[in-house]
């Protein structure tokens, strides 16, 4: 139950203080949500391809909404950086946000964005690994329909699990006192059943999203806001099992 405890102490220091986490996560999603509303609708929601015949159109078409989808996406990973990095700072630093939008750790952002795309490169492996691995066995055991989506959800939830073992290098690296991916994944040991919780949380969050309408805004809207759901539950718990396993606090509220 210890575990546990984990997630609920995560999801509490998020729901304790509504206006903190309003500015330091919900407000700089937003800014990306405005971005990229305004990206689609300039690159990809000009209707310049009226009068091109049939499948010629849909490639015109195609070509401004490729570069809104990469600059968009661009924007959100870095989005989710600075949400993350001020978020483990405000818990394990007592660092508040003084403004509106989060403070501008330019200074710490770059260390933090460096481990980040170390991070996301071993997670890139880990992910191709298994799935290469793991995914080809649905239909050969001839486990589709229900069955091989319950088990295609489960190993895309093993992959987060192994990822966000990995995951305290994060939290480290915003404070300025970094570990080893090594040291994460021993931290977080005796942790494995309630990070696979999260892990399968944030899995179910993905593939929703992943079912929501995308030909308009508010299906562009209900899919991010699934993803911003996944991205502050795992921060939330990285941040509290840093301080605890690392740091070796009690729980942090």
């Amino acid at each position: 139950m210890q575990g546990f405890s984990v997630v609920f102490f995560a999801v509490h220091s998020m729901v304790r203080n509504p206006g903190t986490t309003l500015r330091l996560t919900v407000l700089p999603w937003m800014v990306g949500m405005a971005v990229a509303f305004a990206l689609f609708q300039l690159m990809a929601g000009l209707d310049l391809t009226a009068a091109l015949p049939g499948q010629l159109s849909q490639v015109a078409a195609l070509t401004g909404y490729l570069p809104a989808l990469v600059i968009s996406l661009f924007v959100f990973c870095m989005i989710g950086a600075w949400v993350a990095m001020s978020w483990h700072r405000h818990i394990l630093l007592r660092e508040e946000a003084v403004a509106v939008l989060p403070k501008n750790n330019s200074e710490s952002f770059d260390g933090y964005f460096d481990a980040v795309m170390k991070f996301a490169l071993l997670s890139l492996v880990i992910f191709l690994m298994i799935k290469f691995l793991l995914v080809p066995l649905v239909p050969v055991l001839g486990l589709g329909g229900p069955g091989g989506k319950i088990i295609s959800i489960g190993i895309n939830a093993l992959l987060v699990a192994i990822v966000l073992r990995h995951g305290l290098v994060l939290p480290g690296a915003a404070i300025g006192k970094p570990i080893a991916m090594d040291e994460s994944w021993q931290a977080t040991s005796g942790y494995s059943g309630p990070i696979y919780a999260v892990a399968l949380c944030i899995t179910l969050f993905v593939d929703l999203a992943g079912q929501l309408p995308a030909g308009n805004l508010a299906g562009v809207a209900l899919q991010i806001t699934a993803a911003w759901a996944g991205l502050i539950l795992a921060v939330g718990v990285l941040t509290v099992l840093y301080g605890v396993r690392i740091q070796g606090r009690r729980m942090i509220v």
